[in-house]
């Protein structure tokens, strides 16, 4: 199927639904309670779960055959993620604790790779990454208009006007580069594509576990804001490269 077909497709209502709850649930574990994220993963692993039980028919054979060649990319790159980190783990301090962060990890590798196959193979790469930039700048949107609020207002009750304004301006930094390139993919897409991966390692570089010892959240807390661009970025730069 090609771009230009795919860039007219609008998300079924169950994708909308799915993503949805990915996001509350992810927002519910940040900012309510961690045991929340079991919302998320309703939304992220139900939809499948009753498509292979027959109880939803919303998908082409196209988009079967793509979920399916993306659940098999999913569990190479989790299997080997949860070798490696086993036996990492094994290797510096055999029977020590384990922080849970690294089951998030695997989690989150195995996620994040079964949805951008799957969406890469159906929709292409621009789709895919417009998709991606606006539904990221729109979810760091909400958090921050929330921290925001949360922040703003002290234990007294009083309203920090100052302090909301560095906020803002801190968070118009932030997300704004998110909706600024999902405008220019379909215009720019070679450039754009450089650009994220060029944001990517940035983000590797600040976000990254070097020197620290709790490498756990760290490196979920990288592949989470990383990959996506990362994984975007090549996927755009390789289609500019193969139509030229």
């Amino acid at each position: 199927m090609s771009e230009q077909t795919t860039d007219r497709i609008r998300p079924s209502m169950t994708g909308v639904v799915a993503g949805g709850l990915v996001v509350l649930g992810v927002v519910l574990w940040m900012l309510v309670n961690k045991g929340l994220l079991i919302v998320a993963g309703l939304g992220a692993f139900g939809p499948g779960i009753l498509r292979e039980l027959g109880w939803l028919d919303d998908h082409d054979e196209f988009q079967r055959q793509a979920a399916h060649r993306a659940g098999y990319h999913a569990w190479l790159v989790g299997g080997l993620a949860a070798v490696v980190i086993l036996s990492a783990l094994q290797w510096g301090k055999p029977g020590a604790d384990v922080s849970i962060e690294w089951l998030g990890l695997v989690l989150a590798l195995m996620w994040l790779t079964w949805l951008f196959s799957s969406l890469l193979s159906y929709w292409g790469a621009i789709r895919t990454t417009r998709v991606m930039l606006l539904v990221f700048g729109s979810f760091w949107l909400l958090f921050g208009i929330a921290t925001i609020i949360s922040e703003a207002v002290d234990a007294s009750g009083s309203f920090d006007l100052g302090g909301t304004l560095l906020g803002v301006l801190a968070g118009i930094s932030i997300i704004g580069p998110f909706f600024l390139g999902a405008w220019a993919v379909p215009r720019w897409p070679r450039i754009t594509g450089s650009v994220l991966i060029a944001i990517a390692l940035l983000f590797s570089w600040r976000f990254g576990p070097w020197g620290m010892e709790d490498w756990s959240t760290q490196l979920l807390t990288l592949t989470l804001l990383a990959l996506p661009l990362f994984a975007c970025g090549i996927a755009l730069v390789a289609r500019s490269t193969a139509e030229t």
